[in-house]
């Protein structure tokens, strides 16, 4: 009896072990949506209004970022958010013209082109230094500035009827022009013709100045479109041009204008009707990352008879295509959803970068809808080339998106430069 006894308690307790482990086999087991995973996914192919770098090169001035700290950020976006694409190119439209001057000339007579009656002349004094020192030109006082006609002989009555009002440098500045100029309206006389700008007082003469004609509601407009960023490597710089209300073929001159205030005259060409402005073999670039560079039109023509003059300028970011955003992107995944995906860039100098995007999701339309931007920001090298995008899983949760996620808006920037050097609309579908 006690050997079936103890044979009993023995298959009981192995019973019982036996149990213990199948509930510790079911307690840990994971459901398969609970594990982690790693996926890879390609870039898609560019879009039309994409843009991205070609060839690397390396920047040779210094960066304005140089901060090694990695910083992340992950933000929650309306679903009615639209995401659109930064501007590649915009429009700048002029209805004036100025031109520099000495003092020398301002004593003898600056010949200007007027289109119109009313229009505004002003006079500003610029600061010289091709002495090899800063030299301040004086402000000049508007009881000294004369305007002729050239068609009309030297006398201050004929002289003065074609202006109609003065103004000091202290009545411009409380208009918040604060550079000490002088500005004359024309009279309803001044009709269109070639006049000439003469200031009585004596005045240095290698001062340095500024004449401004501005003719308001002008119908003749000078519109020039150009892109907003323009690499080290393009040799030129490609624009549209267009005068309003004028079929006559325009013959522009050009200059491009650095941060420093240097200026350098450029050819213009055209190509296949494309406009361009080749940039000097010297000096092309900017001597370092502060500020934008300028290009300068301007255009003499003939419309309907009368004699028109102007001027446009444009600010635009000159770059160096310093990295790209390779095809290949790895991304975590947890319960089912991207928590992170890994970018990696192809590059030749260390620099500050960073990465941005927006994730999307899909709703019971089937319409792609944002669920969050995520961007981050690294010092990264030749041998350490990653940026991480984190995402956040509860925000992809509560919005109540489905899959197939998308990465939108994909874009790099070089902060060192403080350049955009990529975008694409569509990055990559996450399946």
């Amino acid at each position: 009896m006690n050997k079936l006894t103890h044979l009993a308690t023995m298959i009981t307790m192995a019973s019982m072990l036996v149990a213990c482990q199948d509930n510790s086999e079911t307690e840990n087991k994971e459901p398969e949506a609970a594990k982690s995973q790693t996926k890879s996914f390609t870039l898609a192919a560019p879009q039309v209004n994409d843009f991205s770098v070609t060839d690397i090169d390396s920047p040779t001035s210094a960066p304005i970022n140089t901060s090694r700290e990695t910083v992340n950020f992950v933000t929650k976006i309306p679903a009615d958010f639209t995401i659109t694409s930064p501007s590649v190119s915009h429009s700048i439209k002029s209805d004036e013209y100025w031109t520099k001057v000495s003092g020398a000339e301002l004593n003898s007579g600056v010949a200007l082109t007027i289109s119109q009656a009313s229009s505004v002349i002003r006079i500003s004094p610029r600061a010289d230094t091709s002495s090899g020192t800063l030299v301040h030109s004086k402000a000049i006082s508007p009881e000294n500035i004369q305007l002729l006609k050239d068609s009309d002989k030297t006398n201050s009555t004929q002289t003065k009827s074609y202006i109609k009002s003065l103004a000091d440098p202290q009545a411009l500045a409380t208009a918040g022009l604060t550079d000490d100029s002088s500005a004359l309206l024309l009279s309803a006389d001044a009709k269109a013709g070639q006049y000439r700008l003469r200031v009585s007082e004596k005045l240095q003469p290698s001062a340095s100045y500024m004449v401004n004609v501005k003719e308001k509601n002008s119908p003749y407009q000078l519109t020039l479109t150009s892109r907003n960023n323009l690499a080290s490597t393009q040799a030129s710089i490609p624009f549209e041009l267009e005068l309003t209300n004028s079929k006559t073929k325009l013959k522009p001159t050009a200059s491009l204008k650095h941060a420093n205030g240097s200026f350098q005259a450029l050819k213009v060409v055209q190509v296949n009707g494309q406009w361009q402005a080749k940039l000097p073999e010297v000096n092309a670039m900017p001597d370092n990352n502060l500020g934008l560079s300028e290009i300068q039109l301007q255009v003499s023509t003939q419309v309907a008879g009368k004699a028109v003059v102007r001027t446009v300028k444009k600010a635009f970011k000159q770059f160096v295509p310093s990295a790209k955003i390779k095809p290949t992107i790895t991304s975590k995944w947890q319960n089912g959803l991207p928590e992170s995906l890994t970018v990696a860039l192809d590059m030749d100098k260390a620099g500050r970068f960073s990465v941005a995007s927006y994730l999307t999701g899909v709703d019971e339309q089937g319409k792609d809808k944002p669920i969050l931007k995520t961007e981050s920001a690294s010092w990264l090298t030749p041998d350490s080339t990653e940026i991480t995008l984190k995402l956040d899983t509860d925000l992809i949760a509560k919005s109540g998106l489905k899959a197939p996620y998308k990465l939108q808006g994909l874009t790099l920037k070089d902060q060192g430069q403080m350049a955009r050097l990529s975008y694409q609309a569509h990055g990559l579908t996450l399946n």
